[in-house]
């Protein structure tokens, strides 16, 4: 596992030990909130440029029906 430096101002550094806190697990659970959010905003701004299509609101509900009634005949 790599090791790397994390400053913090003395006052939150020792808030942290005396609450008996692991700043290595928080410090990777917000890497990991961080990199996930970053994710998610990336695939949304990729998503935002495709290309629209032409489907309206009840063509979108026909075909939400005919999966309901597909399916519901798969797990008679």
């Amino acid at each position: 596992m790599a090791r790397i430096n994390v400053y913090l101002p003395d006052d939150l550094a020792r808030q942290a030990r005396a609450a008996g806190m692991s700043v290595s697990n928080i410090t990777q659970a917000a890497l990991r909130r961080e990199l996930g959010a970053r994710n998610t905003s990336e695939w949304l701004s990729r998503l935002a440029r495709l290309p629209g299509l032409k489907v309206s609101h009840e063509q979108v509900l026909s075909a939400i029906d005919a999966e309901r009634e597909e399916l519901g005949h798969r797990h008679r």
